[in-house]
């Protein structure tokens, strides 16, 4: 087994291997308890975001998704109707959702965890990364932010694009720990505050993975801001 980024790979043949990427989300639906006041079907939806794209960043082909519900009974088919829109925006189909609810105990605020399983052709060794340009797609949100700003969240189909183009090398998704940490992952070094620059605050929480990254060519920069239109914003080094 090897963690690559935020997900997990099994080989399983000496071609194919499995990937496996997660989230999870608590205090976030429409109990009294909860801090942040969404309907579960949104709650789905973006708890499969982030896991789908952590699984299709790495290339792989998705093939299960997996609720792990401890809300209540009552919740588990608005989640899935999440997960079904996140699907169809990808182009997505035929793809089984399983998992299990918590129907013993009632808790007092709304939980969800969400696993994408995905299989993959093993990839021949990484191509260097040098003289590469940088940029943000999307604005990091996180909270009540995400349903207030909706139009600066990059879009899910926009990310599928991402994924096919011939003109981006690499795609990460921003997660909780903020656009810094997630370079510090893309370029294989410890980032200090500083060290990068962007419009963006780079320390900021991109929650639900409202925001991600990409690296191109320099050349091929008019093409890369075409294609992400008002979402992209370059991202610079010391």
């Amino acid at each position: 087994m090897i963690q690559h980024r935020d997900v997990l790979s099994i080989s399983i043949s000496e071609e194919d291997e499995l990937i496996i990427a997660s989230d999870c989300s608590g205090g976030i639906g429409r109990k009294t308890a909860d801090v942040v006041k969404v309907d579960p079907e949104i709650v789905g939806y973006y708890s499969f975001r982030v896991a789908v794209m952590e699984c299709l960043a790495v290339g792989a082909r998705l093939k299960a998704v997996q609720l792990l519900n401890f809300t209540d009974d009552t919740v588990w088919e608005k989640y899935c109707q999440g997960v079904r829109t996140g699907l169809c925006e990808l182009g997505i189909d035929d793809i089984s959702i399983t998992g299990s609810s918590e129907s013993n105990i009632i808790l007092n605020q709304s939980a969800l965890g969400l696993t994408c399983i995905g299989i993959r052709k093993k990839k021949p060794l990484q191509l260097s990364r040098d003289n590469l340009s940088y940029a943000l797609i999307g604005t990091p949100l996180v909270g009540d932010e995400v349903m207030g700003h909706e139009s600066s969240i990059a879009p899910l189909n926009l990310f599928n694009k991402c994924i096919h183009h011939p003109s981006i090398i690499d795609i990460l998704p921003v997660g909780s720990k903020g656009v810094r940490h997630e370079l510090s992952l893309l370029t294989g070094r410890p980032l200090r505050k500083g060290e990068v620059h962007s419009l963006h605050d780079l320390e900021k929480s991109s929650g639900p993975a409202t925001s991600f990254i990409i690296t191109y060519k320099p050349e091929e920069e008019t093409v890369i801001k075409n294609l992400t239109e008002g979402f992209y914003q370059s991202i610079h080094f010391n």
